[in-house]
């Protein structure tokens, strides 16, 4: 005949196990967050248009200027303008993603874009916006952004 085991010493043995897979899953997923945060700190900082890459020659841009904000925390907002005498204007924010050579905008109206990333140096970087569906002659040009750097403001001696 068969014996079962106590009911106790069954809860017991499930929720240890309950327990071991749910610390299993909390390592699996912190230690992806840890990797994920490393590529969002390496992209982060306020990214602006330089120039656009047309038939492997770089152009200054003048017009159609676009600053970008990519926060550590996977957030991101950008500006406009026209052309260089105009002021800013807000175009939009969201959330984005990057594991390289991707870059995954997600906008606050629901879109979404996948744009090509090539890190050309630690403050300059080539972005194509990969519209595959598009014929060639069609596509937008690459452009290369470059990382403001932060200006500091004036110190005080001391008195």
């Amino acid at each position: 005949m068969y014996t079962l085991l106590p009911f106790k010493a069954l809860l017991r043995a499930v929720s240890i196990a309950c327990l071991g897979l749910l610390a299993l899953s909390c390592s699996k997923q912190s230690a992806g967050t840890s990797v994920k945060n490393e590529h969002l700190a390496r992209i982060a900082g306020t990214w602006t248009l330089q120039a656009r890459m047309t038939d492997g020659v770089e152009s200054p841009a003048k017009q159609r200027l676009m600053r970008l904000l990519l926060s550590s925390d996977g957030t991101f907002t950008t500006n406009y303008k026209g052309e260089e005498s105009q002021g800013w204007i807000r175009a939009g924010m969201g959330g984005f993603s990057y594991e390289p050579p991707f870059l995954n905008l997600y906008w606050e109206n629901g879109a979404s874009v996948t744009l090509l990333v090539t890190e050309l140096e630690a403050d300059r970087i080539l972005v194509h916006h990969g519209r595959n569906q598009v014929p060639l002659k069609d596509q937008e040009p690459e452009e290369i952004f470059v990382r403001q750097k932060i200006e500091r403001g004036p110190t005080r001696k001391p008195s």
